[in-house]
């Protein structure tokens, strides 16, 4: 296994130096949200179902979304 630094390899590292991206492609074809947008008031606006939701929901709904 290759070794990371800060999380990334090496290849990685290389890219952000010349200004490259990092990419984490999201598989939107599972089921579930995988992604959320703060609304101000401490809620979150999960992506896509639209549902508004704490932060303790928030935080378990995208660990499902990683796993």
């Amino acid at each position: 296994m290759a070794e990371k630094i800060f999380g990334y390899d090496w290849e990685q590292i290389q890219a952000k130096q010349n200004r490259g991206m990092i990419s984490h492609p999201i598989d939107v074809s599972r089921p579930g949200d995988y992604g959320a947008d703060p609304i101000g008031d401490g809620t979150f606006r999960m992506v896509p179902s639209g549902d508004v939701v704490s932060w303790d929901e928030r935080q378990f709904r995208l660990s499902k979304a990683t796993a």
